[in-house]
C-alpha cells in the first residue's frame, strides 16, 4: 500500500510541474485545479475551467485512446443453468440470472439509517391497494368474487400496478402492460403446464382464477369416459398429462413412481418407467395397471403394521389386492369435474388498464406487505423468442426460452456475453437498462462486468481465490479452521435446519435386515427411546464447530430467522417467543423458577445444549434390556446404521467429518451399558434420500427443511402434513393419525377450550383452511397469538416423535476479497449485504491486478 501511495504521489506532483510550465497539454485542467479569483481560469496554469477535462487520459496523451475504468465481479457456481426461463426454471442455478439480468417490479434496500429496510419502485412505478374501487362497483364486485353473500367485501386483494415507463428490452422494445398480460397467459397456458405456475396458481399469493385456466381443457381422468373402450384396457388414460393442481395437491405418487424417487419394488418400478409416454407420466392400462397396484401397496405399508389391516381398512380386497378407486385416486388419475372445459384467460385477475397499467387481484387476502414480496419476482418473457421457440409434441406445448442467450432476452443491469457450458459466463452492462438515466440510481451498480467461473472443487476454488481471480469464497470445515479469524469472514444465516431422519417401521426395518443379511440389527430404531438416545449423545455446538463450515447448532426445528408478522413488527421472531422457547425446555425436560437451576424463562432457554452424556447412557441401557426382552435385540448384536447423508456423487469432507462425529459421540454415550462398542454409523451419497426413508429403503438419513422465512406456520406443515408438503419422509410415523388435544382461548373472548384435531388439521388450521370433522368444521384461525401457540404444540409433537433429530442450522461461512466492499457487514433477511445494487470496490480492475502482481499473485486474509 505504501508503493501505491507514493507512485500517486508522485503522479500528482508530476502534474502540478507540467500545469506550472504551461505545456500544450495544459489546456486539459487536472480535477482539483481552483479558481479562486473566479475569472474563469485555472489559477494554476490559466487555462479556461469551462473545458470538461478527460480523466482517463494523462495530460499530454491528447492523441491516445481513452482506456475506460472498469469494476468486475469475479465469482464462482458449482453448475451452470440449464434453463433460465421464468416459467419453467427449477434449480438455484437456473435462477442465477434473477437480479442481474432481470428485475422485479419492486426490489428492497437498505433504508437510509443504514439498518432497517425500504421498498424501491423497479419495473413498477407504483403499487396501490383499489380493492375499495373494485367493492364500490356492484359490477366489478360481482364478476370479481368480492361478493360474499349478499355483502361487499374490502379485504385488501386487488393492487393496481403502475408500470416504469422507461423500462425495456436490451433491444430497446418497450415493456408495458400488454407484456405483463402475454407473459402470464403463457406461464398459466393449460397446454404448457409450465413449473412455475404453482406460484401462481395455489398457494397464499395465488393469482384469482389462475387455478381454473391452468387446468382448463386439461387431460384428467374419466373413469365413465374411458372405462371399457375397445383397446384402451379398463383404465387407459387417453390424455397425456394430468392436470398440475390435481396430482400436485392430491397424488404422491406420479413423483414416487418416475426414477427420481423410487417407490416400491425396484423391478416394478423400473417396468414403469419403461412406459412412460412422452412427458414422463405413467399411462395406467392392462400392462401398467398391475405395476400400479404392487406400487400403491408397497406405499401404504409405510401407514399399515399388516395386510389384514389394509384389508380391513377397505384399501385391499379379500386377496390383498388394492382396489380400483385407490389407484385411480393415488395417482391422481380421476376427474374433478370442475376445470376440464374451456376457461377464458380473460377470468384471470391480471387486467390491462391502460398501456402502462394493469390491475392484479389476489386470490386470498393478501396484505400489501406480502404483495410487495410477490412483486419482487418477475414473470415476464419476450414475446417474439417465447413464440419462435415453441415446440408441440403431443398435448404439450414447449418452448426453448432461456436456454441459451440467443433464445432469451435481457431488461436488467446486466446482460449476457457468454455463456461456455460446465465453463464460464461473462456479462456486461445492459445500455439500454433505465437505472443508468433515470436519476434514481446514482451511486449504485457500480459493477461494469460480471464473470463467473463454473467450478466445483474447493482447492481449485481456494487457489483462485487467493491468487485475487475470485472475489468471493464459500468455506467447508476445514477451511473455516483456516480463515476462522480473518476480517473478510461472513457468516450468513439461512432458513435450513439440517436433521437425521429415520424409518422407523418394525416391519420395514425387519425387511431391511433381511436384505442386509449381515447379522447386523435395525429393529432397534423402531424404538423412540432408542433414537432420543442418539440425540442426546450429540453435543451439537462440537459437532458443528468440527464438521460443518460454521453452521451453528440447532436444538428444534424452527431457527432464529423466521418471522410470523414482519410488515408490522420487524422483530416478531417466532423463536423469540414465549410459545416457542417453552417448546425447547419442554423437549429437552428443563425447569426454571423458584427452586430451580434457572430463575428465568431466558435463563433456562440460553443454557439449552441439547447435549446430556449421563441420560443418554442410562438411555441406551434401558432401551437394550427393552429390546432383548421383546425379542427385538440379541445380546451381544452389532448395530450398523447406514445413512445418505448428501445427494451428490461423493461425500464431502465435512461429511466424513460428521460421520466420525457421530461414532465417536454415539461410542462415548454407550460405554458401559450393553451396547458399548455395539452401534456404527456408514454415511454414503446416494440419490431419493427423502423417498427412501420414508418408503423404508434407507434407515436414516440427512436432510433439511427450510424456507418461507416470513410465514413460519407454513414450515411445520412439512412435517406434519404430506397433502402439503414436497416430500413427507416419515415411515412408521403417521402425522395423519396422530390426535393432539389442546387446551387454548381460540376465540380470543376470554376463555379457554379445549379442541382435537389431528397433528395434519392443526396445520391446516393455522395456514388458512378450514377444517371439517363429522358435522362440524373449525374456521382457519387468524390470531397470531392462536396459531403461535398451536405451532409451538406441533413442533413438540414432532419433536417427541423423533422421527427426526435437530442438528444444525445452515450457516454460509464466506470470504470476501480486499476488492470488494460491501454496504453493510450485518447481514439482514430482507436485503442481506445489499447486494450488488449496493456493492462498491477499492480498486478499479487495472489496480487490482497491480495489487494482485505486488502480492506475488498470492494474497493473504
Amino acid at each position: 500500500m505504501k508503493q501505491r501511495r507514493f507512485i500517486a504521489l508522485l503522479a500528482m506532483i508530476l502534474v502540478l510541474v507540467l500545469c506550472v510550465g504551461v505545456l500544450a497539454a495544459c489546456n486539459k485542467c487536472a480535477d482539483g485545479h481552483k479558481d479562486d479569483d473566479k475569472n474563469g481560469k485555472c489559477d494554476v496554469c490559466g487555462t479556461d475551467m469551462a473545458v470538461t477535462p478527460d480523466p482517463d487520459n494523462k495530460p499530454g496523451d491528447d492523441d491516445k485512446p481513452s482506456v475506460p475504468v472498469t469494476y468486475t465481479y469475479n465469482t464462482s457456481m458449482g453448475a451452470g443453468p440449464t434453463n433460465w426461463n421464468p416459467h419453467v426454471w427449477e434449480t438455484n442455478a437456473d435462477s442465477l440470472f434473477q437480479g442481474w439480468a432481470e428485475t422485479g417490479l419492486v426490489d428492497v434496500t437498505i433504508a437510509d439509517d443504514g439498518v432497517s429496510y425500504e421498498w424501491v419502485y423497479e419495473m413498477a412505478e407504483s403499487v396501490t391497494d383499489v380493492t375499495a374501487e373494485y367493492a364500490a362497483d356492484a359490477d366489478l364486485a360481482a364478476k370479481w368474487g368480492l361478493v360474499v353473500g349478499d355483502t361487499i367485501t374490502t379485504e385488501n386483494k386487488v393492487y393496481r400496478v403502475e408500470l416504469n415507463e422507461l423500462a425495456e428490452w436490451r433491444d430497446g422494445t418497450p415493456i408495458n402492460a400488454d407484456t405483463y398480460i402475454y407473459s402470464m397467459e403463457q406461464l398459466l397456458n393449460p397446454k404448457m403446464q409450465n413449473y412455475r405456475a404453482n406460484t401462481y396458481v395455489s398457494g397464499s399469493t395465488a393469482l384469482l382464477n389462475a387455478d381454473k385456466y391452468f387446468a382448463s381443457e386439461s387431460p384428467i381422468y374419466d373413469i365413465a369416459l374411458n372405462e371399457g373402450e375397445e383397446g384402451s384396457g379398463p383404465y387407459y388414460i387417453h390424455l397425456d398429462k394430468v392436470a398440475y393442481d390435481v396430482w400436485a395437491q392430491y397424488g404422491y405418487s406420479l413423483n414416487f413412481l418416475n426414477d427420481n424417487y423410487g417407490y416400491g419394488d425396484p423391478d416394478a418400478i423400473a417396468a414403469l418407467n419403461e412406459l412412460k409416454n412422452p412427458y414422463g407420466y405413467i399411462e395406467l392400462n392392462d400392462e401398467t395397471w398391475p405395476l400400479a397396484q404392487a406400487a400403491v401397496k408397497e406405499f401404504f405399508f409405510g401407514f399399515y403394521a399388516t395386510e389384514e389391516e389394509m384389508i380391513a381398512d377397505g384399501l385391499c380386497d379379500a386377496d390383498g389386492v388394492v382396489v380400483k378407486d385407490y389407484v385411480l385416486v393415488y395417482f391422481g388419475f380421476y376427474n374433478t369435474g370442475e376445470y376440464t372445459e374451456p376457461y377464458s384467460f380473460e377470468n384471470v385477475g391480471i387486467i390491462k388498464v391502460d398501456d402502462y397499467t394493469f390491475d392484479y387481484i389476489f386470490k386470498d387476502k393478501v396484505t400489501m406487505f406480502n404483495a410487495l414480496i410477490s412483486f419482487s419476482s418477475n414473470w415476464i418473457v419476450y414475446e417474439e423468442l417465447y413464440e419462435d421457440g415453441k415446440t408441440q409434441v403431443g398435448d404439450l406445448i414447449t418452448t426453448d426460452y432461456g436456454t441459451a442467450i440467443d433464445k432469451y432476452m435481457e431488461y436488467g443491469p446486466y446482460k449476457i456475453d457468454s455463456f461456455e457450458k460446465d465453463k464460464q459466463i461473462k456479462m456486461s452492462r445492459n445500455e439500454n437498462w433505465y437505472g443508468w438515466t433515470d436519476g434514481k440510481h446514482e451511486g449504485q451498480y457500480q459493477t461494469t462486468n460480471i464473470n463467473i467461473e463454473i467450478i466445483s472443487k474447493d482447492e481449485t476454488l481456494e487457489n483462485m481465490f487467493l491468487a485475487g481471480q475470485i472475489d468471493d469464497l464459500t468455506l467447508n470445515a476445514a477451511q473455516l479452521n483456516t480463515y476462522r479469524n480473518s476480517k473478510y469472514l461472513l457468516k450468513t444465516d439461512a432458513t435450513y435446519t439440517y436433521r437425521f431422519v429415520f424409518a422407523t417401521d418394525p416391519a420395514k426395518l425387519a425387511a431391511l435386515e433381511v436384505e442386509r443379511n449381515n447379522g447386523k440389527n435395525l429393529k432397534i430404531l423402531e424404538y423412540d427411546e432408542f433414537r432420543k438416545a442418539i440425540s442426546l449423545a450429540i453435543n451439537r455446538a462440537e459437532a458443528a464447530a468440527q464438521g460443518t463450515g460454521g453452521y451453528k447448532p440447532a436444538y428444534t426445528l424452527v431457527n432464529s430467522l423466521y418471522f410470523y408478522d414482519v410488515e408490522n413488527d420487524p422483530s416478531s421472531v417466532y423463536r423469540n417467543t414465549e410459545y416457542a422457547k417453552k417448546v425447547v425446555l419442554d423437549f429437552y425436560g428443563i425447569s426454571y423458577g423458584p427452586g430451580e437451576a434457572y430463575n428465568t424463562l431466558d435463563e433456562a432457554y440460553d443454557a439449552v445444549t441439547g447435549f446430556d452424556l449421563a441420560q443418554a447412557k442410562e438411555t441406551f441401557q434401558a432401551v437394550y434390556e427393552l429390546a432383548i426382552a421383546d425379542g427385538k435385540y440379541t445380546d451381544g448384536q452389532e448395530i450398523e446404521i447406514h445413512c445418505i447423508a448428501t445427494g451428490t456423487d461423493e461425500l464431502s469432507e465435512d461429511d466424513k467429518a460428521q460421520e466420525r462425529l457421530l461414532n465417536a459421540m454415539v461410542a462415548a454415550a454407550t460405554v458401559g451399558t450393553g451396547l458399548e462398542g455395539k452401534i456404527s454409523f456408514v454415511f454414503y451419497a446416494g440419490t431419493d434420500r427423502y423417498a427412501k426413508v420414508a418408503s423404508g429403503k434407507i434407515e436414516m438419513i440427512r436432510g433439511a427443511w427450510g424456507g418461507a422465512a416470513y410465514f413460519p406456520f407454513s414450515l411445520i406443515s412439512n412435517y406434519v402434513d404430506p397433502e402439503e408438503a414436497d416430500i413427507h419422509e416419515a415411515c412408521g410415523w403417521n402425522p395423519t393419525a396422530q390426535n393432539l388435544e389442546l387446551t387454548f382461548d381460540f376465540d380470543g373472548d376470554g376463555s379457554e377450550e379445549t379442541l382435537a384435531y389431528t397433528l395434519n388439521n392443526w396445520s391446516k388450521l393455522i395456514n388458512g383452511v378450514d377444517v371439517t370433522v363429522g358435522e362440524t368444521t373449525q374456521v382457519a384461525f387468524e390470531s397470531n397469538e392462536v396459531r403461535l401457540y398451536v405451532m409451538s404444540k406441533l413442533e413438540l409433537a414432532v419433536l417427541e416423535s423423533y422421527q427426526c433429530i435437530p442438528l444444525w442450522s445452515e450457516t454460509s461461512c464466506s470470504l470476501f476479497s480486499h476488492k470488494l466492499k460491501y454496504a453493510t457487514l450485518d447481514y439482514n433477511l430482507m436485503y442481506g449485504y445489499g447486494g450488488l445494487r449496493l456493492m462498491t470496490y477499492n480498486y478499479t480492475d487495472a489496480e487490482w491486478a497491480e495489487y494482485v502482481a505486488a502480492n506475488n499473485n498470492r494474497l493473504s486474509y
